[in-house]
């Protein structure tokens, strides 16, 4: 599942969206910026990350977009795209993606150097994770994820 939580609807981003570029407008959102939407609703056109593409066009949309001509990675990346892994999300979703840390960082600014070289993105933010983690592993074969644990029975850190 997605999460939303942290998702700005586009609408609200209109009127930086038809405005002068950031930093222009200090109450401008990060997840306000053309390359965050293009990450979270829109994919990504053709040209801003070299031999990537997912853009499905210019209707926002909550949905995983696959891009077939992108084959699988040899070395996955648990943070996708962001983490160098153009097989990873946003380009679908594999079960490992950790699919909310990576829109975290984008809504943080990490990947508006991809649009703008000069934005440099608080250090801070390349650290955001959900604060979750497998401890269980994989499972070799499908359905590839561990048993839940139980409830009343398992302890925490």
């Amino acid at each position: 599942m997605r999460s939303r939580a942290a998702k700005i609807p586009a609408r609200s981003c209109s009127p930086w969206l038809s405005s002068a570029p950031a930093g222009s407008d200090p109450a401008r959102p990060a997840a306000c910026e053309p390359v965050a939407i293009a990450i979270l609703g829109t994919g990504i056109p053709q040209g801003v990350v070299g031999g990537f593409q997912n853009f499905t066009g210019p209707r926002v949309a909550d949905m995983l977009r696959l891009n077939m001509a992108i084959a699988p990675s040899a070395s996955p990346n648990t943070f996708g795209l962001i983490g160098g892994d153009a097989a990873g999300f946003p380009n679908g979703r594999r079960v490992a993606d950790n699919v909310v840390a990576i829109e975290l960082r984008a809504i943080a600014g990490v990947t508006l150097p991809l649009v703008r070289p000069t934005y440099k993105p608080d250090g801070a933010a390349a650290l955001l994770t959900d604060g979750t983690s497998n401890a269980e592993g994989y499972l070799a074969t499908f359905p590839y994820l561990q048993h839940p644990n139980e409830g009343y029975e398992h302890s925490h850190d």
